[in-house]
């Protein structure tokens, strides 16, 4: 079985519904997002990234590989 030690994850949020009807500024903010990733091994230790909405605000969860 494969070890998932070496993951982590940096929530970006709360996201307003608001926020969502702008294309061009929800892009730039998982932009930010993925670029403010700290601790991971290389640039493109991207893994995913997964959208949570709670009580009708998102949460974007940026998956990556630790160094």
């Amino acid at each position: 079985m494969a070890s998932l030690s070496k993951v982590a994850s940096k929530v970006v949020g709360p996201l307003s519904p608001k926020e969502f009807s702008d294309a061009s500024a929800l892009q730039t903010t998982i932009n930010t997002a993925i670029q403010a990733v700290t601790g991971a091994s290389a640039t493109n230790a991207i893994l995913g990234t997964e959208c949570i909405t709670v009580l009708g605000n998102t949460f974007i969860v940026v998956l990556y590989q630790l160094s």
